[in-house]
């Protein structure tokens, strides 16, 4: 999986506890030029979700990077990150965190998570309150008002969710059709994302590895919501400061999103008062890829309203 062209100068890899490699984007190298220099700059790590790579910030990389330092990983099994063993929620937030303290040790953060990257980056966020500035939830939010149908509680049982993604190795276009519930238009993208994209669904499918994370990703994150919804929520309750709320929460959501509709985030927001709410008109489930300067400007809003948890020289 080649990354997306203007992504190339900012590829990293990073070897993870045990010999396995992490990929991720940094904007703090040479392609980021001015982008590395001077101290202060708050990291910003954009954690995407299930059956994605971090090639879905590819239009926010030149919006967001000349503010905060980024970091965008493929998380453990996806993309190009390799890894062996089982492959869930615990591992890709400890992924994450392992990647925070290596590329920037001691910095203020702020993470942003698209669909299952929100649970991930919830769970980066809650280990390290001291550190967080702001936790930006992009459609996708836990605990979910989302209610686990029979359907995807069978995709969820060994071998007949599997058995419906293999059937894409012979039919790729299947496999491109999929996409399309996901984006409010997916034909309305330039004809460079859509090959792009085109692409990149079918290395997935044709691809055992990530088989094998998407559905243990899937199994896990499934498993997390039906057994421990409620213990998310006073999570990202005492996150928030309690029931005063401290505005550390903001949510930005696609409005035509059909996978999580807006109204899905209500039962997340409940615990996280004080937080922000922001719709991108004309934007499905990846706000990001369809509607970049709108979603980059909320994130800039989200984080130019939260208060900065470091002094003037970005030291604790």
């Amino acid at each position: 999986m080649p990354p997306w062209s203007a992504l190339a100068g900012y590829a990293q890899t990073l070897s993870l506890p045990g010999g396995e490699t992490l990929f991720y984007y940094d904007s703090f190298t040479p392609a980021g030029g001015a982008v590395h220099a001077g101290g202060g700059r708050p990291t910003l790590m954009l954690i995407h979700g299930l059956g994605d790579e971090a090639d879905t910030w590819r239009h926010l990389f030149p919006l967001l990077a000349p503010r905060f330092r980024i970091l965008a990983p493929d998380l453990p099994g996806f993309g190009r990150s390799l890894v062996q063993g089982r492959v869930s929620v615990r591992r890709h937030i400890q992924a994450a965190l392992y990647l925070l303290e290596h590329a920037a040790p001691g910095s203020e953060a702020i993470f942003a998570g698209n669909s299952m990257g929100a649970l991930i980056a919830q769970g980066t966020a809650f280990a390290l309150p001291h550190r967080t500035r702001l936790l930006i939830l992009i459609d996708g939010a836990f605990p979910s008002d989302m209610k686990a149908s029979p359907g995807l509680l069978l995709a969820a049982l060994p071998g007949i969710g599997n058995s419906h993604y293999r059937r894409f190795r012979q039919d790729h276009e299947g496999a491109w059709r999929s996409l399309f519930p996901y984006y409010a238009d997916l034909d309305a993208l330039s004809g460079a994302d859509k090959a792009f994209l085109r692409e990149r669904v079918i290395a997935r499918v044709e691809s055992r590895s990530q088989e094998r994370a998407y559905f243990q990703s899937y199994r896990s994150l499934i498993w997390k919501q039906l057994a421990t919804g409620a213990d998310m929520g006073v999570d990202l309750l005492r996150f928030c400061g309690e029931s005063e709320g401290s505005g550390k929460v903001s949510f930005i959501w696609g409005e035509a999103d059909r996978i999580l509709p807006p109204e899905t985030a209500a039962l997340a927001r409940e615990f996280a008062p004080g937080g922000s709410f922001t719709l991108i008109p004309g934007a499905g489930h990846l706000p990001q890829q369809e509607k970049p300067a709108e979603t980059a400007a909320a994130i800039r809003d989200a984080i130019a309203g939260s208060a900065p948890i470091t002094g003037a020289d970005g030291k604790f």
